[in-house]
Order: structure tokens, then sequence, then C-alpha cells
């Protein structure tokens, strides 16, 4: 089957997520027309993902499409963005119509899911590899950087840690399919990810700091606080864990997709109305301070700890 037919059975999966607000001319053509609304800034994002390193290699077709999509998705939670439009671009060394029309299916649920339109793409024969890049909008001034946070604001992570870390030791991960994956399973929390994109859009009005948590985060708050040049402590004992998981497991394994982020103290009530509305626990874990050297210090029960980084990607 050549290029093209692959195309055109990639654009029939996709149906109804091929169009939507703000598309003007969706796939087909040289390229996407895309319109956002007056007043609005573009936020646009790039995940590449590779199979071998970031999804088990051999793996389910549907799964990878749901996941390629909301990884990539969560950073534009993290930047408190209105989720908009999505290109991706899939490299295969033997493409077939089987596996493309699959992660199609994939990818259309998790657009379903996230209110966002698939408007075009690439495909290429290649190592396997899926890179997505996804465009959302904020209104002007309004996107939440890693690098407003101050000393005294109190620090918060989203959900709960480690529990698509637990899913790595599942030596089945690449054989499950998403109609298989049972309700917050760890497998589940892999494959399918929630980014809290309800939240990073309510965090707007008063967050001074974001990330989203997806190297694990020992790493990604140590970006937050060294982007914001300030420090932090940390007890262990203060995370909000996966059933089964260990905190330090849990700093380290990374694929969380929760958001870690700063606002002032005073902002306590807000962020528990926030908690209700989108039936998602907040934990707060620390306190933003001075410190002529920028990062987080771990402990436990007052005493130093010494935590793996997260994931790495070189």
């Amino acid at each position: 089957m050549h290029e093209f037919e692959l195309i055109e059975r990639i654009i029939a999966r996709l149906r109804d997520t091929a169009c939507g607000d703000g598309v003007v001319l969706g796939p087909g053509d040289d390229a996407a027309v895309l319109e956002i609304p007056n007043g609005h800034q573009l936020v646009v994002s790039t995940d590449a993902l590779v199979a071998g390193r970031h999804y088990p290699g051999g793996a389910c077709a549907d799964a990878i499409g749901y996941r390629s999509l909301a990884v990539a998705t969560s950073d534009l939670a993290a930047m408190g963005a209105t989720p908009a439009f999505a290109t991706v671009s899939l490299t295969a060394e033997d493409l077939t119509a089987n596996w493309a029309e699959h992660y199609a299916s994939g990818l259309a649920a998790a657009a379903r899911d996230f209110g966002i339109a698939i408007v075009g793409g690439n495909i290429a024969r290649g190592p396997e590899s899926v890179t997505v890049t996804v465009h959302g909008h904020t209104p002007r001034g309004q996107a939440i950087a890693r690098s407003g946070g101050g000393p005294g604001d109190a620090l918060f992570v989203t959900g709960c840690l480690g529990g698509a870390g637990l899913a790595l030791a599942d030596e089945n991960l690449g054989e499950w399919s998403l109609i298989a994956l049972k309700e917050d399973s760890p497998v589940r929390r892999y494959w399918m990810p929630q980014p809290r994109l309800g939240l990073g859009i309510g965090l707007r009005d008063f967050a001074t700091a974001a990330i989203d948590i997806s190297d694990g985060l020992s790493s990604d708050l140590d970006h937050l606080c060294r982007a914001s040049g300030v420090g932090c402590e940390v007890d262990l004992d203060a995370l909000p864990l996966y059933p089964g998981a260990t905190a330090l497991d849990a700093l380290a394994s990374g694929d969380d997709y929760e958001l870690a982020f700063a606002a002032p103290p005073d902002a306590q009530g807000v962020i528990e109305t926030l908690a209700r509305q989108h039936r998602v626990p907040i934990t707060r874990i620390a306190t933003l301070r001075r410190d002529p050297r920028p990062g987080v210090a771990w402990t436990r029960n007052g005493m130093p700890v010494e935590v793996r980084p997260g994931y790495r990607h070189f």
C-alpha cells in the first residue's frame, strides 16, 4: 500500500477529530489553516516517542496512539493552555495499514477526550517513532511559566505519584490494548495518562509557576526551582503516592503527567475548590524559599535523603 492510501485510511479513522473549532482547513492539503480566539496567544509543544525507549517495542498501536497525544498535551496543561490542534508524524520501517488504522483509532480517542483536532502530519520510512506537536492558546499574558515562583509561595502536586512507574515492572506492558485496560490500574496510567487540562486552566488566575511531571518529580521540580531562582525542602512523607509505590521510586520513575505548581499561600481556598470541581486531589508539599543555590533538598524526618534523578534523555 502506498503512502497516500495509508494517509487516507488514517484520516478515515480520525473521523470527527480531523475538524473542529478554529480548523479552517484540516488534513489532506500541504498545510493546515487554523484560527485562535482574538486576544489569545498560541502555545506550542512537541514530543517525540521512540519505540524501545519511550514505550515498549512491538506495543499495541492503539495504546501508542493514545499515549503519544496524552504526553504531549500534558505540556499544555502545565502552561494553563486550552488545547486546540495537533499534528502527528509517524516513522516505521514497515508501516502497515492495520498498524496505522489502530494507531489512528487510539489517537482519535485521546483527541476526543482532550478536545483536540488532528489537523495534519507526515509518514516516513525509518526506525519506529511518533512525534506529536500540540497547539493550544491562552488569553494574552496568562500562560504559566516555570520561572515565576517566588520565596514564600506554597508548592503543590496534583493527583498521586508512582502509578505509571509500577507499570514499568509489568513484563507484559507492551501487550495491552486500550480496550483491555482496567480503570485506574498502573498500566492504564502508563498508556492513558490524563493531562490536568481543566486544572491548568483554573490555575491561570493565581499560579506563579508550573511544570508537568513527566520525567519524575525529582528532576521536574528541580527544573521549576532553578528556573524560578528559588529553593525548597520536601519531606518524602509529604508526597501523595499511588498505592504500592514508594516515595524514592515514585520520585524518579516518571510518566505521572501530574502538575507541580507554586501559588501564594492565601490561594489555598481557591485550590481546594478547584480540587473538588475536578475531583483531583491537590497536596501541598513544600514552601519556596530564597536560596543562593536554587534547587530541591529532599528529606525524611528532618534528615537529608539522596534521591535518584528522573528520566534522562541523553
